[in-house]
């Protein structure tokens, strides 16, 4: 028998591989020969975002499978071939057959073709273990009058996935539209088709702790947490961004007194419309506080609209605004006072693991179950009101920012729980000994 030989497939999103990569790096490090897929369009956006001083290549081979249209009927059409064409070709080849897939949980063909294959499958979860019970839930909340066929709740109100969960909202499902995507109810029917491809995966690992979550592994314990998969506590550098970071905030935020900066990033798919972002910016600049904002190319150009003009001048060398940041490190460095954010898993996630606060301005998806349980669960952050026009105006982002910031609550809390997000990748913790049972079950 061969050496163990993992094929690791990501859903082609900057969310889904990050982790994914992250993961496939512990693996790499206990001996398990790693082969990381990618579309051609991501392929390339990861190896030059790699630059020279990355040594993932000695360690996970990056290979890519031609583009697939970014539409999601494309994810689940055309890739599901390409994969397994790509399977084929390893198997024919001279080196070592592929014995185990693991792939992103929304890639539930993943699991298919590995069944076909008769090799072992493991899918990855990339949204908190509560946002995929939820939507393992679905067929039971459609009994239920809930939701109807079309996954939209028949009313706002809050339920409970079991009576050890906290309540959540309906309009907090991960399927309901906010307005993002382009065909919702196609959304939703992949979802649900989904949850009969997940049964077929051996393991589902997800980047949480049963100390953060403790209740969903009781209604599906075949999910086991294995997180948090930060790269400073267990693979080194981070690997997996599409844009190259700008390391040159890390000597800027060195010249900041300690818990003072604002750290500003809304993940690689946010857009504000021009008057909330106007309002945002503002807001910043009323905060009077230091600020790092990370401001994608594709938004940039906002930043020179007339009704911002002078923005740049009037805040001075009291912002720093810089197009893609090594958020880990920036969420390690003692300057930051905050994490002002979308909320997305992954970054939700780093910043509890370095005690590092939240202000939540969630966009899509499972950002606002995230925020829900920042501020309502854990209460290490704040949410926004909106205005009657729909907007959150410049004096309620200095406002919420004034009390984050004056609340020492949020920020022991916030350090009570890296405790326990440390300790449980510690050996002997949790996650620890999750994640060396599934490295021993990929090597039997």
């Amino acid at each position: 028998m061969g050496n163990p030989h993992v094929l690791v497939i990501p859903y082609p999103a900057q969310g889904h591989v990050l982790p994914l990569m992250e993961l496939s790096q512990c693996l790499a490090k206990h001996g398990i020969k790693i082969t990381f897929v990618n579309t051609e369009f991501v392929h390339k956006l990861v190896v030059n975002a790699l630059g020279t001083e990355h040594d993932v290549a000695n360690s996970i081979r990056l290979v890519s499978i031609p583009d697939v249209n970014d539409q999601i009927e494309e994810i689940f059409l055309s890739m599901p071939v390409k994969v397994k064409e790509l399977i084929e070709q390893i198997n024919a080849s001279d080196g070592d057959n592929v014995t185990c897939v693991l792939a992103d949980n929304f890639l539930g063909w993943a699991m298919e073709i590995a069944v076909d294959k008769e090799i072992k499958r493991a899918a990855f979860s990339v949204i908190a273990a509560t946002a995929s019970v939820s939507v393992s839930s679905i067929p039971k909340l459609m009994e239920d009058g809930i939701i109807g066929y079309d996954g939209n709740p028949t009313k706002k109100q809050m339920v409970q996935l079991s009576p050890f969960m906290p309540p959540m909202k309906t309009s907090h499902f991960v399927w309901v539209d906010h307005g993002v995507w382009k065909d919702q109810n196609l959304f939703f029917d992949y979802s649900l088709r989904n949850n009969r491809s997940i049964e077929l995966a051996d393991w589902v690992l997800c980047n949480s702790t049963y100390d953060l979550e403790p209740e969903p592994y009781n209604l599906n314990p075949k999910i086991l947490p294995i997180g948090p998969l930060v790269a400073s506590n267990r693979s080194g550098n981070s690997v997996g961004n599409f844009l190259p970071e700008d390391l040159s905030c890390l000597k800027w935020l060195d010249q900041q007194p300690t818990q003072s900066v604002i750290y500003v990033a809304f993940g690689s798919h946010t857009t504000f419309d021009q008057t909330q972002f106007e309002e945002f910016a503002l807001g910043l600049e009323l905060s009077n506080r230091p600020f790092l904002w990370v401001v994608r190319p594709d938004i940039a150009n906002k930043l020179n609209d007339t009704n911002l003009e002078g923005f740049q001048d009037r805040v001075g060398s009291r912002g720093l605004i810089i197009s893609w940041a090594p958020q880990q490190k920036v969420l390690e460095h003692p300057s930051i006072a905050y994490f002002f954010s979308h909320c997305g898993w992954n970054s939700t996630m780093e910043a509890l693991s370095n005690g590092v606060p939240l202000l939540c301005w969630p966009f899509s998806t499972d950002q606002f179950l995230n925020e829900h349980y920042i501020c309502n669960v854990w209460k290490v952050g704040l949410g926004f009101n909106r205005d009657d026009g729909g907007i959150i105006t410049r004096e309620e982002i200095k406002n919420k920012s004034d009390e984050l910031l004056s609340g020492e609550n949020y920020k022991a809390n916030t350090l009570n729980l890296k405790e326990k997000l440390l300790n449980s990748i510690k050996q002997g913790g949790s996650s620890y000994t999750n994640f060396m049972t599934f490295v021993a079950w990929v090597k039997a």
